[in-house]
């Protein structure tokens, strides 16, 4: 599941928390490529929190129904750069599984790192 924003897309505060005094002045400000960076930013920041509690509340409903998930960054940054979910410039990616162990938390090679400590105690 992708979930994502239009970063520069202002909603007129100026409450200056992209770091710019005005919300004119982070558009003046060029975009930085995604070849670049992977977050293109400047962003508004009401709208990372926009997307913050979006994302939040959908890993919950998902833990709800018992579906492990994880937010990652990267999965967003890959469709960004895919071009998917236009005109969006600020995407998190949630992949969902419904099996018997989660495979985002519950990975071999943590489990075999826990192993080689409490051996080591």
């Amino acid at each position: 599941m992708l979930i994502g924003v239009e970063g520069r897309k202002i909603i007129g505060l100026n409450c200056g928390g992209c770091g710019f005094s005005t919300c004119s002045e982070m558009l003046k400000h060029p975009q930085i490529s995604i070849k670049e960076n992977s977050l293109p930013g400047p962003y508004c920041t009401f709208k990372v929190m926009d997307l913050s509690i979006a994302s939040a509340s959908a890993v919950k409903t998902a833990m709800e129904h018992n579906v492990d998930n994880r937010m990652m960054y990267k999965a967003g940054v890959a469709a960004l750069k895919l071009g998917i979910l236009n005109p969006c410039d600020l995407i998190i990616g949630i992949p969902l599984s419904a099996t018997g162990k989660n495979i985002y938390f519950d990975r071999a090679d943590k489990l075999d790192g826990w192993k080689i400590i409490k051996k080591n105690k």
